[in-house]
């Protein structure tokens, strides 16, 4: 007899990708499936964010007219403008009527999900929340799923519950949030929901013994650090987990940031600075991995101390593994022992940093960031990774991370901060450059003196910021706007000045909004110079503006069979393969 469904956990989607990686594979729901399931529960997973499921639900003959608007619209942008305004006027409905289309899917998947929640009345639910488009579709699921059988507990999880906390719980669609390592606190939760007779008293039973906010903190997010969260698990991805995936895995190698004092930073919500991931363990990963085909990773803490990064490079060149892998990155003094450690790193496999600098001002930097970085720290780590891969002869990328506009000082305009991150692009010369919009999150310093800094929120920004979705199929004069200012500055001031500052940097011949995991994948493929970081991103942003998969799904195809020869070339452990669940899925 089949065991009934203890916990479905659900990943929320977009109708669109936003990026190539979205459709990484999903260690976190896979690594709760582990835990729990060692334990003796049924969980299932129900995830549709893959490469091609993008196109799932919209007519073949849509989805081929839009891509070939849209290629028209790029290839005309440049030199025939009002060419490229035709392509994009004739784009326009065929747009809405692709996204008419994919929303109408999402919304069958949505009765798919209640049917049978209601069927095998399951007793938890957790949909793991992104933010957007993924976070209005999740409300909606929560509240078909109330609708159907109102005895589901309903819980978020994932990035939207770690940015946005008790927000998320504001308009009453979920039960309780986890803010945190969610393994332990479902074993917890499952385990109480058996000794009571309904909902009602299991909620009940909930906030006596946890406490009356719905919005459970564990591990770092939780005053004592520790909250059950013990030990970290390593998931065990199935053929279905794998399916129409990039190979990428996303590799938990400590928690939390050495500094945690950024005044914009949602991480500081975080009550315990950085802890390193025992190195053994992360060994154990790796090899876990490997014996599955995967091997490239990405590293998931807020940063990687050079300190932890050197022993795990030891650990990988000591076991003769043979891996790629990309890290965040703090700037900081450079020195001999630095310029060695990224050597050692780039020896052993990393291809790609994330390196955070907010602003080419110092005094920018200081005051407004607090980022507790000069300048000099950014341009002396860039080069010095550069020089280190020089003389490895390996590649290894870089791309900065900046926030403009942002907030300035008495004395510090607009125009100098624009002029000091030019200057510092010049300088530094990184691979790839991100310029990210004047964030204000709930539990960091920028939201709680937002006024001082010179923001204005409307009552409802949170709520609006939780759902925003950037529609970069149009033009931004026609973006959704939201109430929320900088000085002078409204969201479409801001996203033009951005695009100010983005323009000035591809003049420079550096490409723009390409992060870590593209980098990644750009490698993989064969990619290193800045001209093909240029064409890797016109092509794919080709898939990402018509909702296609055409060009996507051959790097996938690519990036995985490099990573199957990559991870056939480790030694052989003893591992075996996971096994298959009884319940397996693959489609709604």
């Amino acid at each position: 007899m089949t065991k009934n469904i203890d916990l479905l956990l659900i990943n929320s989607f977009a109708p669109r990708q936003r990026i190539a990686s979205d459709a990484a594979l999903e260690n976190g729901l896979a690594m709760i499936r582990t835990y729990l399931e060692d334990r003796g529960f049924s969980v299932y997973v129900a995830d549709e964010q893959r490469v091609s499921l993008v196109e799932r639900g919209v007519p073949q003959w849509c989805t081929r007219l839009l891509r070939t608007l849209v290629k028209f619209q790029l290839a005309y942008n440049g030199r025939f403008k009002i060419l490229a305004l035709l392509a994009l006027l004739l784009a326009w409905p065929v747009q809405s009527l692709t996204l008419r289309f994919r929303k109408y899917h999402m919304d069958k998947i949505i009765d798919n999900i209640a049917t049978l929640v209601k069927t095998e009345k399951i007793p938890l639910v957790g949909i793991k929340v992104w933010g957007g488009a993924p976070y209005a579709w999740s409300v909606k699921l929560a509240k078909k799923i109330r609708e159907v059988n109102p005895e589901t507990t309903l819980i978020a999880g994932g990035p939207h519950v770690k940015v946005y906390g008790e927000y998320v719980l504001a308009q009453g669609e979920f039960d309780l949030a986890i803010m945190g390592p969610g393994e332990e606190m479902l074993e917890h939760l499952l385990n109480k929901r058996i000794t009571v007779p309904t909902k009602e008293a299991f909620l009940e039973l909930v906030h006596r013994e946890i406490g009356p906010s719905p919005l459970i903190r564990t591990g770092h997010y939780h005053e004592q650090s520790d909250y059950m969260f013990h030990s970290f698990t390593i998931p065990k991805y199935r053929a279905v987990d794998m399916a129409d995936k990039v190979w990428f895995h996303t590799l938990i190698d400590g928690l939390g940031c050495t500094w945690n004092k950024c005044s914009f930073c949602t991480h500081t919500r975080q009550n315990t600075y950085y802890t390193p991931r025992p190195v053994e363990e992360i060994r154990n990963e790796i090899m876990a991995m490997t014996s599955r085909g995967i091997a490239f990773f990405r590293f998931s803490s807020s940063e990687t101390p050079l300190g932890h990064g050197r022993a795990i490079a030891q650990m990988i060149l000591g076991e003769n593994l043979k891996i790629n892998y990309s890290m965040f990155a703090r700037p900081g003094k450079t020195s001999e022992q630095v310029y060695k450690s990224y050597r050692l790193m780039i020896r052993s496999g990393l291809r790609a940093v994330f390196l955070g600098g907010e602003t080419g001002h110092d005094e920018i930097n200081d005051k407004i960031m607090n980022k507790g970085v000069v300048r000099k720290d950014i341009i002396d780590t860039i080069q010095c990774i550069k020089l280190a891969a020089v003389a490895e002869g390996l590649s290894c990328q870089v791309v900065l991370s900046m926030i403009y506009p942002c907030p300035v000082i008495p004395g510090v305009s607009l125009e100098d901060v624009f002029e000091q991150n030019v200057t510092l692009i010049k300088e530094a010369n990184p691979d790839a450059v991100i310029i990210n919009p004047p964030g204000v999150f709930p539990g960091t310093v920028w939201f709680e003196q937002r006024e001082k800094l010179g923001f204005k929120l409307g009552n409802s920004f949170v709520n609006e910021l939780m759902n925003y979705e950037y529609s970069i199929y149009k033009p931004v004069e026609f973006w959704q706007n939201l109430d929320y200012t900088l000085d002078d500055l409204d969201l479409r001031k801001i996203l033009k000045e951005i695009g100010r500052l983005n323009k000035a940097i591809v003049d420079m011949g550096v490409p723009i909004n390409i992060s870590d995991d593209y980098l990644m994948m750009s490698q993989a493929i064969g990619y290193s110079s800045k001209a093909d970081l240029f064409e890797f991103k016109r092509i794919s942003f080709v898939d990402i503006i018509s909702g296609t998969c055409n060009y996507i799904k051959q790097i996938t195809k690519t990036m995985n069979e490099r990573s199957k020869l990559l991870a056939a070339s480790n030694p052989p452990t003893q591992d075996a393969p996971a096994a298959t669940s009884t319940k397996e899925r693959t489609q709604w």
